[in-house]
């Protein structure tokens, strides 16, 4: 009898392994032809949004910076270059490394790739 339970258990043991693995592999895996985050696993999904704030974060600093600059110039700075960005932060979308469109009449920044910032 005793020699029955020990097998039972392990084949259980196995079964909860082999399950754990299965979901593990199954979350990681984003579905070829997806546009967008429609279709992507959680995971997939999390990591876009991650990518999104990155962006975001980057825009608000330099907007700081802008206006920083107008603060104490009286008017926009002609590049984003001459606007003095914090150290680390680029012109540029940290997920396309497309450049920010800048507008030095307005003092407007905005990233190609995420319009809704």
């Amino acid at each position: 009898m005793r020699r029955g339970q020990t097998f039972a258990v392990l084949l259980v043991a196995v079964l909860v392994i082999a399950i754990v693995i299965t979901l593990v592999w199954f979350s990681r895996q984003t579905p070829s032809g997806a546009s967008g985050m429609k279709g992507q696993t959680t995971y997939g999904a999390a990591l876009e949004r991650a990518k999104e704030v990155e962006c975001l974060n980057n825009l608000q600093q330099i907007r700081t910076a802008i206006q920083a600059y107008a603060a104490t110039n009286g008017s926009n700075p002609p590049t984003l270059s001459a606007a003095s960005l914090p150290s680390g932060v680029q012109p540029v979308c940290p997920v396309t490394k497309a450049p920010y469109t800048y507008d030095a009449t307005t003092g407007m920044v905005k990233c190609p790739q995420h319009p809704k910032f």
